[in-house]
C-alpha cells in the first residue's frame, strides 16, 4: 500500500511540476495588457504553493513510512489534475 501511495503521490507531483513549469513560461511571455500577466503570476504562485507544500509533506512522509502522511500529501497533490481533467471532459460533452 504504501509504494501505491508513493508511486502516485509522486506521479501527481510530476504533473503539479509540470504545471509550475507552464504557467512560468506563461508569466514569462504574457502581455501586461488586460491583466495577462497578473493571472499568471497568480497561478503560478497557486502551482508554486501546491508544488512546497504537497512536496514537502511528501517527502517527509515517505522517509517516516507514515501511510496517513502519504494519504493526505497525495490527496493534496492529486486536487488539481483532478480538478482540470474533470474541466476538460465536462467541456468537450
Amino acid at each position: 500500500m504504501k509504494r501505491i501511495l508513493k508511486a502516485v503521490g509522486w506521479f501527481f507531483f510530476a504533473i503539479d511540476a509540470a504545471a509550475m513549469l507552464f504557467f512560468l513560461s506563461w508569466s514569462l511571455t504574457a502581455s501586461t495588457r488586460d491583466g495577462e500577466l497578473a493571472y499568471a503570476i497568480f497561478f503560478l504562485l497557486f502551482t508554486l504553493a501546491f508544488v512546497s507544500v504537497g512536496g514537502g509533506a511528501l517527502l517527509i512522509s515517505a522517509k517516516r513510512g507514515s501511510i496517513l502522511g502519504l494519504w493526505c500529501s497525495t490527496l493534496f497533490l492529486g486536487i488539481p489534475p483532478i480538478i482540470v481533467a474533470s474541466l476538460r471532459i465536462s467541456n468537450s460533452l
